[in-house]
């Protein structure tokens, strides 16, 4: 409870409650948008592309100035230019302007938004937060953004069930001013910042601190093996479960997926509550879980039991990336954490979709979404285990 006595602290977890709540809405809506006004479904793809890219291009750069300028004030402008965007949005729909090429625009602004957005939020706590405070603070933030993602898809849908898209439009603006409000009260502690230093130099420093330390390049490792064997290949078993194994309908799939993401909310809560000491040995005990409850989903033909192993394995999302994300901010050094965790959340975001293709592809060449999972299973056991065996730095932190 002494972090939500910190006022700043407090102001940031309201803020971003209601981004991740107002954003989550809105990419829903964007996506039915195209799917039941315009008619197009098939390009729903090249929207979610046309947002997900530019996050991935400018991300380092997001980092950079997150190290430069004050993070409170990126954030601010983060939001607000989405504020913006959902006020023209509204307009352009009141008027039935609003076409595949406008939706396409506000796609990619919200896409360089957030690849501004997160390396400043992430880099702020360690200003606002003492170093041993940061696991509790980021598992409180990723609760909050989590229970954001849940509930604004389903609040979205309620929304248009009453109201047109221009007020639904509008709603969300203001939810979002609302944050930027809330960043406003923030005071954030001043920097010292290089300003003789040139934006190439900065990224080599980066580029070469990951480099030279042996900490870092196992957590980035993780990250890696992390969201290229398991979010993706878990993400896309979802729906083919709910429907060839399990032979469930939309409810047993939105049942599924509601499991997985409480799953989260669950581990974030958890790691609120409880002190982790040995971080790096937690990380790789819990990848090694992760890898042994993969491989008994892959075999689960019941829908209790896969709803069961999927919260474990949303518990599992939670009890690694906030570890992971606090040991960066622990010992990075300060001018260089926005880069850093930029980096790091590159890999993260740019490896998602890539594995998406790769799963994709299996599956077109006749690989069973049982066997895909059975080796990212065993691949994520062997690698954690050699983790475990070794006796390296990453286990002492």
């Amino acid at each position: 409870m002494l972090l939500l006595q910190n006022h700043n602290y407090r102001m940031l977890l309201v803020s971003s409650i209601f981004s991740s709540f107002s954003i989550s809405m809105y990419l829903l809506i964007e996506q039915w948008y195209v799917v039941n006004e315009l008619g197009v479904p098939k390009l729903v793809g090249a929207v979610l592309l046309a947002t997900t890219l530019p996050r991935v291009i400018f991300m380092f750069v997001g980092g950079m100035l997150a190290d430069r300028l004050r993070n409170s004030r990126i954030i601010f402008f983060s939001l607000l230019s989405r504020s913006i965007l959902m006020l023209l949005a509204a307009l352009l729909s009141e008027e039935n302007l609003l076409h595949l090429l406008p939706l396409l625009f506000f796609a990619v602004i919200f896409g360089i938004s957030d690849a501004f957005f997160w390396p400043a939020r992430d880099a702020i706590i360690t200003q606002l937060i003492p170093e041993a405070y940061l696991t509790k603070a980021n598992a409180y933030m990723q609760t909050i953004n989590q229970l954001g993602v849940v509930l604004g898809p389903p609040a979205a849908a309620l929304l248009l069930s009453y109201f047109s898209y221009s007020t639904v439009f509008v709603i969300i603006c203001t939810l979002l001013l609302f944050s930027c409000l809330c960043q406003l009260t923030i005071k954030e502690p001043r920097k010292v910042i290089q300003t003789d230093v040139s934006i190439s130099v900065q990224i080599q420093e980066a580029l070469q601190y990951i480099k030279t330390s042996p900490i870092l390049r196992l957590l980035m490792l993780t990250f890696v093996i992390d969201n290229l064997l398991y979010i993706g290949p878990l993400m896309l078993s979802i729906p083919l479960f709910a429907e060839s194994i399990l032979t469930g309908d939309a409810f047993t799939l939105s049942f599924l997926q509601i499991s997985f993401s409480g799953g989260i909310i669950i581990g974030g809560i958890l790691l609120g509550l409880l002190t982790i000491k040995k971080q790096g040995r937690w990380i790789t005990a819990v990848l090694l879980g992760e890898g042994i409850l993969l491989g008994l989903y892959s075999q689960s033909k019941s829908f209790i039991l896969s709803s069961i192993l999927l919260c474990l394995l949303g518990i599992c999302v939670s009890s690694i990336n906030v570890p992971v994300i606090s040991l960066i901010q622990r010992v990075v050094p300060k001018h260089l954490t926005g880069r850093v965790l930029s980096v790091s959340t590159l890999v993260s975001i740019g490896l998602v979709p890539l594995s998406y293709g790769l799963v994709s592809l299996l599956l077109i060449a006749d690989i069973s979404i049982v066997s895909i999972l059975l080796v990212s299973s065993l691949s994520i056991v062997i690698f954690s285990s050699i983790l475990i065996l070794q006796k390296n730095s990453f286990r002492k932190i």
